[in-house]
């Protein structure tokens, strides 16, 4: 048998039992930050809606009367609900 070679059984030399034991796996490198991509230095955020949901449908036709982008909608969504939080925590409102 060439050296190197794993085999499983007794040895017939000294009566112990070998196993055959894979090579370990090499080790995974770790997982870089993704930095390119369609948009870069841009971040998702985003959101799944059934779309019978009156709430996501009201959206689609809030984009389709004002003729601005969800993107655009969603930006001054986000801005007024972290204002109304901000006042709260600053006016004492809740």
């Amino acid at each position: 048998m060439p050296a190197g070679t794993r085999r499983s059984g007794t040895d017939a030399a000294c009566g112990e039992r070998r196993c055959h034991r894979p090579s370990p796996a090499p080790a995974e490198k770790p997982a870089a930050a993704r930095t390119g991509g369609k948009r870069p230095g841009k971040y998702h955020l985003g959101a799944y809606f059934d779309p019978a949901d009156p709430s996501a449908e009201a959206f689609r036709v809030l984009a389709a009367r004002t003729r601005r982008s969800h993107q655009e909608l969603l930006a001054e969504a986000i801005a007024d609900l972290v204002a109304k939080y901000d006042a709260e925590r600053q006016f004492g409102r809740s």
